[in-house]
């Protein structure tokens, strides 16, 4: 499946080379004291809530409704709290005195200025998105493109700040995406018109790790490693995949976060009425590994799917407190794959963990099977530091009752996992 028109696609061999390319170099710091803990939020860029249900399509009324979706569903109660506009909030056209970027008023009639104090108002933060170039990625079905940031950088963040934005997307479309070797003095310019605007703002930047590779924390708070994610298996199996894989990586620790794009969580489903309303690409075993991957490994959970309609497997996995108060917290390091597990299928079983204490006593684990056929995969205690024989309490975290699986493993622990599906257990020494 080629990469929606409106948002930036790196193939992961061309990131690859392109890193190989640039020269590294000290940049400037990001020094501006967000993104203490990964951010946990909601996107506009697939819900597909409204009759068109394009992507990059977003109105005021829509923003506002999942606002409040958020807020009475759970997802606000447990830190879900930036509502975050992507490429489809800006006019065609520049403020003609100031060149200041300007709203859809169409869109948003109201203004964003007005938007942002009513989701303050509601303890909730607010995120929009520009582009490094002169144009963004997508028209969103306008009949012009929008502008970019390139050559209004320190203008735009200005504007940004005196909005009272929380969050800014940094995108790499426009002019500059034939210019690669602009790419790491983009990232450093506009890091710095951020940190000068007067306000503390989150700044995401989709093409700056392969800029900056382990440096890359110096300006961004989160930064995309891979590429686009999209609603299918395929997709999520490779961003799971340059997880493992990243060799010259930032691990990701307070003040900034390796970012897995965009998760998916499936939605509303589709019938003979929907006219076009989004149709889930993935099945509920793969959305719940995909979330395991993601929260474990301290990803930004940035959800783009409907959360006015809350499916089963959105309550159980976005609403999973478990995994969502272990992925907010900062006292052990971010989770990682930790084996494979030899199956019937080569290198398709994986174990996944993290410490849920300093001393290495609890560990959320998640056993993921890649594979087309449904496996047993086991956890040795090896992986864990812990000592054969030593007694164990196993617990199933996708269980609604977190039913206790094993009160006295010892040695390891194995579970039955369907294709592409992941068994997700919190293990504690007795």
């Amino acid at each position: 499946m080629p990469p929606p028109p409106g948002h930036h696609h790196f193939s992961h061999l061309a990131c690859l080379l392109l890193a190989f390319l640039l020269l590294p170099g000290t940049a400037a710091g990001l020094d501006n004291g967000m993104g203490r803990r990964p951010p946990l939020g909601w996107n506009t860029w697939k819900t597909c809530g409204e009759a068109t249900c394009g992507h990059d399509v977003c109105n005021e009324r829509e923003v506002k409704a999942v606002a409040e979706a958020m807020l009475g569903n759970g997802m606000a109660a447990l830190g879900y709290d930036f509502v975050n506009l992507d490429d489809c909030w800006a006019s065609p056209d520049r403020d003609p005195n100031t060149s200041a970027l300007t709203w859809d008023a169409a869109r948003f009639p109201s203004g964003i200025p007005s938007l942002i104090d009513w989701l303050h108002a509601r303890g909730l933060k607010f995120g929009l998105y520009t582009s490094a170039g002169n144009q963004t990625c997508s028209s969103g079905g306008r009949p012009r493109p929008i502008p970019g940031s390139r050559g209004h950088y320190a203008v735009d963040a200005k504007t940004f700040a005196a909005w009272n934005v929380d969050y800014v997307k940094f995108d790499w479309c426009g002019d500059i995406k034939k210019q690669v070797l602009k790419g790491k003095q983009a990232h450093v310019d506009f890091a710095r018109a951020m940190n000068a605007s007067g306000r503390a703002m989150f700044l995401e930047v989709v093409a700056g790790y392969f800029f900056f590779w382990s440096d890359i924390a110096t300006v961004a708070n989160s930064w995309r490693f891979c590429t686009d994610h999209h609603d299918e298996w395929k997709s999520t199996n490779v961003e799971i995949t340059c997880r493992i894989d990243q060799t010259h990586k930032s691990e990701g620790a307070p003040g900034g976060w390796p970012f897995m794009d965009m998760l998916l969580t499936g939605g509303q489903g589709c019938s003979p009425l929907s006219k076009g309303a989004h149709c889930p690409g993935q099945t509920d075993d793969e959305y719940r590994t995909a979330f395991a991957v993601w929260s474990l490994s301290q990803s930004p959970l940035i959800v783009a799917t409907d959360v006015r309609k809350m499916t089963a497997v959105m309550n159980q996995t976005l609403l999973n407190k478990d995994l969502v108060e272990l992925h907010q917290s900062t006292a052990t390091p971010p989770g990682k794959h930790l084996a494979y597990w030899e199956c019937a299928e080569p290198l398709m079983c994986e174990v996944w963990g993290r410490k849920i204490v300093a001393n290495g006593t609890s560990w959320m684990v998640a056993l993921v099977n890649h594979g087309k056929k449904v496996h047993n995969i086991t956890v040795e205690w090896k992986e864990l530091g812990f000592a054969d024989g030593e007694a164990a309490t196993v617990v199933d975290v996708w269980d609604a009752q977190r039913r206790v699986v094993d009160s006295n493993a010892k040695v390891s622990f194995s579970a039955r996992v369907p294709s592409h599906g992941s068994a997700v257990v919190r293990i504690t020494k007795l």
